[in-house]
């Protein structure tokens, strides 16, 4: 019940006027993108709407992960409530963790806004043969984001400065982890790098689960895999930076 809550609140607080930045990534960034692709597709023609849709999609969803779950850690020095957090009965993982699957959770909202606007404004062709299998792989991608949500939660508390760099880390991760090129099609060291990405895999799914692929139940596997790796390392970092604000008595970890 305090998770729905929690979700509640985020959701509250994420889409109110104040948030001007955040409305527009998840609002009226999928229209800007799916704009984009309608005047492509009328001078090419022989765009695959489909593709471009979910692109616009997932491009969104992570734009939103990158800006709210990276600073979420941050946020709460600035507003001065991480000391209550740090005194409260409950582990700074779980309090982390739970923001950042709220913020993907949120990001869903820009997903289901580009299927609407691509079919009632575009008239675009969706293309998903299977929801099922769409939703499932859906959820392994919130999964992925979750804990990417995490790690990029404690890379801005390690490097502060990683603010100043937010927008650079925004597209080559999108290209980086196949949203739009597929991954196959990278050079090798690339490939690489982009593998050992959670959402890599995940998004790979999606792709595969708009073909009927049979690969994507492998792709799913990897993904769900790899991010308990990520999720793991990500719990000892974190138990790490809460016992040395313990011992320290202050919040110079942070």
């Amino acid at each position: 019940m305090n998770s729905v809550w929690l979700l509640i609140r985020e959701v509250k607080y994420f889409t109110n006027f104040n948030n001007r930045m955040y409305q527009f990534l998840l609002f009226f960034q999928p229209f800007m993108f799916l704009t984009i692709f309608y005047f492509l597709k009328q001078v090419r023609g022989d765009i695959q709407s489909d593709k471009f849709v979910v692109a616009s999609a997932l491009i969104s969803m992570w734009s939103y992960v990158l800006y709210s779950s990276g600073s979420s850690l941050i946020s709460q020095k600035w507003s001065d409530t991480l000391k209550l957090l740090i005194a409260a009965p409950v582990s700074l993982f779980k309090i982390i963790l739970s923001k950042t699957i709220s913020n993907s959770v949120i990001a869903l909202i820009s997903m289901i806004l580009s299927f609407v606007y691509a079919k009632f404004i575009f008239h675009f062709s969706i293309g998903v043969e299977d929801y099922s299998l769409f939703f499932l792989t859906v959820l392994v991608l919130v999964f992925s984001l979750s804990v990417a949500g995490l790690i990029l939660a404690i890379v801005f508390v390690a490097f502060q400065n990683a603010f100043d760099f937010q927008n650079l880390i925004l597209m080559p991760m999108i290209l980086i982890c196949g949203v739009l090129i597929p991954v196959d099609h990278l050079p090798l060291a690339l490939r690489f790098i982009s593998y050992l990405i959670p959402m890599t895999w995940s998004i790979k799914a999606v792709h595969e689960s708009l073909l009927l692929s049979p690969n994507m139940y492998t792709s799913l596997i990897i993904a769900v895999l790899v991010s308990l790796v990520y999720l793991a390392a990500s719990y000892f970092i974190v138990k790490r930076i809460e016992n040395i604000i313990r011992q320290k008595g202050n919040l110079g970890a942070i």
